[in-house]
């Protein structure tokens, strides 16, 4: 019984911890190639350790069987998954012809076959003898050349390492790249002290399978630091399942791998993965994030606050919030982004700003804004014309219809001067029935065909309230600089000179300052 209790926990021991590292390992993602491989290289010392422990158990005699058909395979499968495994996590396998790789890797697995057709095996000793509770294999040329040549291929896989490690530009992985390597050196030392020398009696039988154990161990555990096992629902449940901003998971070409439900609602759409997620912004912003994307993701530099808009399938556009960091995931680097959702916040911001340099009745220009302006253009403009307009009885309108019909009768004329004003001038409403209009690079005559244009139109498209007909009447007054000043101030006060003058003559005209070219009717 004490014998059963050793060979368990020698051999059975391992065999069940590292039965379930595979198990984990392939459950994290057994889509993966890497994830597989792994999985099975360490599963393959779980069957040395099977197999060790049933042996023993075992007659003497059934040892070479053992070997032959267990043992000896499934040292081959962890060769070949192991040297698989290291190409392809160092990166040097797509380095490689594609006839040659993975295919020539997997050519150890030959004998594999020929151990069944031919019921022999050339690569391990088939004669035993017992010292003590441990049956040991015969130290022959077989066994030997076996372990010589493990030897010299985990020695290549050291240097892969080393070569992997040079490449490495992140210091998480540089270190544990490291642990790696010292630990492959140390596992090398410990095979070749204890698959050399015979330690018979005092260690059980192929000693070396507990360097692989360490080794084994340890490339979980390097793995599992690189976030390189690590499977997408466990990496991104939380943000997932919590944030309530979009999060995307963004390839190297640009192309969304993965995408959490905030970034569904957000884009109207339950497909976003595998879209390109610059097809996902509006035309005119798509060029401004592709070159602020590739700047950042060259660097491998995150960024905040990046402001733009999204498309969603609905075809709205909504002001958006982007930061974004880049992270190594199956040794790629990806753009990790996070999405927020501004556009209530953006459309309030702009009506604030709207309605600091705008009436809020007519939504033309307030007092700051043509002030702002207006003394610009007299800054870079030959001549600019300051028109004042009054309107004539509007106090008489509000008192019969109402403040209602007032205010859309202020409204109306609002869109008349909007639409009477070119392009380098500005109409603005400064008080309550007083407006005033700039116009810039005008001569006398340009004045005068404004101001009569004006007075057409104002006439021509009156205010109508269902059946009734309300006329419009406004005294105008116009000076021009820099004939009657060069500030803004004495330009206003000329004008409204004239249009009291107006004012005075029966209303419903304008006048120039100065000089009056078509006085009241």
């Amino acid at each position: 019984m004490t014998t059963l209790f050793l060979y368990m926990a020698v051999y059975l021991f391992p065999a069940f911890l590292l039965s379930h590292l595979a198990l984990d390992v392939l459950l994290r993602n057994p889509r993966r190639v890497e994830h597989r491989l792994l999985s099975l290289f360490v599963f393959g010392y779980a069957m040395l350790f099977l197999a060790e422990f049933g042996r023993h158990l075992s007659p003497i005699e059934a040892s070479p069987a053992f070997v032959t058909y267990w043992f000896g395979n499934a040292g081959i499968l962890i060769f070949v998954c192991s040297v698989h495994f290291i190409f392809k996590v160092t990166g040097v396998g797509a380095k490689l012809p594609k006839w040659m790789y993975p295919y020539v890797i997997y050519l150890p697995l030959v004998p594999v076959a020929l151990t069944f057709i031919r019921q022999e095996n050339i690569l391990n000793s088939q004669r035993f003898d017992q010292v003590g509770v441990w049956i040991y294999p015969e130290f022959n040329a077989s066994y030997l050349t076996t372990m010589t040549v493990g030897n010299v291929f985990h020695f290549l896989i050291i240097l892969l390492l080393v070569y992997a490690l040079k490449r490495a530009n992140r210091f998480e992985h540089q270190r544990v790249l490291r642990m790696l390597i010292w630990t492959a050196v140390a596992v090398l030392i410990w095979d070749i002290i204890f698959g050399y020398f015979q330690f018979r009696g005092s260690m059980p039988p192929y000693g070396y399978m507990y360097g692989g154990l360490v080794w084994a161990v340890v490339l979980v555990v390097a793995m599992n630091r690189l976030d390189f096992l690590a499977s997408y629902a466990k990496r991104y449940s939380t943000l997932y399942n919590l944030n309530p901003s979009a999060i995307l998971l963004v390839d190297d070409t640009g192309r969304i791998e993965s995408a959490n439900p905030a970034a569904r609602m957000l884009f109207h759409t339950v497909r976003v993965v595998n879209e390109r997620f610059v097809d996902l912004l509006p035309e005119k912003k798509r060029e401004e994030w592709c070159d602020h994307y590739s700047q950042h993701f060259q660097a491998h530099k995150k960024f905040l606050e990046f402001e733009t808009k999204i498309l969603t399938k609905s075809g709205q556009e909504r002001y958006v919030v982007i930061d974004g960091d880049f992270v190594y995931i199956d040794q790629k680097i990806h753009g990790m982004i996070l999405i927020r959702d501004v556009h209530t916040f953006k459309e309030a911001e702009q009506s604030i700003r709207f309605f600091a340099y705008h009436d809020p009745l007519t939504k033309l220009a307030n007092r700051r804004a043509f002030y702002e302006q207006a003394d610009q253009a007299l800054l870079h403009a030959d001549s600019v014309a300051l028109v004042v307009i009054d309107l004539d009885g509007f106090k008489g309108i509000n008192d019969t219809y109402g403040h209602q019909v007032g205010d859309d009768f202020l409204i109306h004329i609002g869109a008349l001067l909007e639409t009477a004003t070119p392009d380098t001038g500005l109409a603005s409403r400064v008080g309550g029935d007083e407006f005033y209009i700039y116009l810039t690079h005008v001569e006398t005559e340009d004045i005068v065909a404004f101001v009569e244009r004006l007075q057409s139109l104002l006439t021509e498209r009156p205010f109508r309230l269902g059946r009734e007909t309300i006329p419009i009447r406004a005294s105008i007054g116009v000076s021009v600089s820099p004939e009657q000043g060069a500030d803004l101030d004495t330009l206003i006060h000329k004008a409204d000179q004239a249009m009291y003058q107006i004012k005075q003559q029966g209303k419903n005209d304008y006048a120039i300052y100065d000089d009056v070219l078509h006085g009241p009717r």
